[in-house]
């Protein structure tokens, strides 16, 4: 029987089933992701599940496989934080303005950010020190925190309810006007509670072929009628727990969630990075947070937004140096549940690429150019 503490287990365990095919007696060792040098190796031997945009600031670029559709995960999530700095230089929000607590936890699903007890929506409550349950629903529903702080929580905790509070109350238009702006015509936005929803009520889900319009539309309105339905709040944990999803539907459902190609993720990057005016430096301010301590010697900053899904990472970075900025968007497919958990020896990989022409020069080679 599934327990709670065991229950978003099953998610990472769905990249497991790579694992269980029978083995060959002289198959290759698979690279050790556990370093930054073997995901280079990662990288030549998975060359097509690798998309890569890259500009190290000098005129040197690279692009591997720019236009695949791709799942995009959290690293959407700069569009939305575009909206809000834009709103912001605006003047048409407060970065101030007290939020109700209840009404971002509206927003979150229960499930769906990681495991039960140190979620993402969890985590960034007990970051602004929050006393809330095991699933990340505050305590007191009347407390209020600062806008400014749900935008933060949405990049340093990947935290899908900000995402969601932010795009509900700004609007497509303005999220569209964001990416619009920054090059980037047309992202598919989707509400990120509406998407875990369809992952734990498989029967409200279109049918597979159905176009994305109308299953961006089917999880939109499960994310509003969690947020304003408390009787269907009652049959989310219920749901979880007799009906679990199995590893083979999340796989199922990991390809159907938002997808989009390294080129539009990487013009979104480049635009917040070399921007002028308020709302792109109001940008940088918040996505320079997650990497503050891996700034590496002679650079100023490290731009981050990454996403991550089973067998799928995705990350989007700009090392900002004097005289030179570079941005770098890697879009990654059939990860091992292994792998998946190196991601920090990725982030040094994708650091270094853009630290040093060597390092840039080595991203190329992996990827036969």
């Amino acid at each position: 029987m599934l327990t709670r503490r065991s229950l978003l287990t099953t998610v990472a365990a769905a990249g497991s089933a790579a694992l269980l095919l029978p083995a060959t007696a002289n198959a290759a060792a698979p690279p050790d992701t556990s370093t930054p040098e073997g995901w280079l190796e990662w990288f030549a031997a998975h060359r097509a599940d690798v998309s890569v945009v890259a500009d190290y600031g000098t005129g040197h670029r690279l692009r591997h496989r720019p236009d695949e559709s791709r799942v995009l995960a959290s690293a959407i999530k700069v569009v939305h934080l575009a909206a809000y700095t834009g709103a912001v230089a605006a003047g048409r929000i407060d970065p101030g303005e007290p939020v109700r607590l209840g009404d971002w936890d509206a927003r979150h699903p229960y499930l769906g950010d990681g495991l039960i007890g140190s979620g993402s929506h969890h985590s960034a409550l007990t970051w602004l020190g929050v006393p809330c349950d095991e699933y990340g629903v505050a305590k007191d529903p009347e407390q209020r925190v600062p806008l400014q702080k749900l935008a933060e929580a949405m990049i340093l905790f990947s935290d899908n309810a900000a995402a969601d509070y932010l795009r509900a109350r700004l609007g497509d238009p303005a999220l569209r006007a964001a990416a619009a702006k920054g090059g980037w015509p047309d992202p598919d936005l989707r509400m990120f509670g509406g998407e875990t929803l369809l992952w734990l009520f498989p029967e409200y889900a279109p049918p597979p072929g159905t176009p994305v319009p109308v299953r961006r539309a089917v999880g939109d309105a499960l994310s509003d009628r969690f947020a304003r339905d408390p009787g269907f709040r009652k049959l989310v944990l219920p749901q979880a727990f007799s009906h679990p999803p199995t590893p083979e539907s999340t796989l199922a459902w990991v390809a159907r969630t938002g997808r989009g190609p390294a080129t539009g993720l990487f013009a979104m990057h480049r635009a917040l990075a070399t921007g002028g005016g308020q709302a792109a430096a109001l940008a940088r301010d918040v996505l320079a947070l997650s990497l503050a301590d891996r700034v590496p010697p002679g650079a100023d900053s490290v731009l981050f937004k990454g996403g991550s899904l089973p067998g799928v990472i995705t990350i989007g970075l700009d090392l900002l140096s004097p005289g030179r900025t570079g941005t770098g968007v890697m879009m990654l497919t059939n990860v091992s549940d292994v792998d998946s958990l190196n991601s920090g020896p990725l982030i040094e990989a994708a650091i270094g690429s853009l630290a040093t022409p060597g390092g840039f020069t080595g991203l190329e080679r992996a990827l036969g150019h």
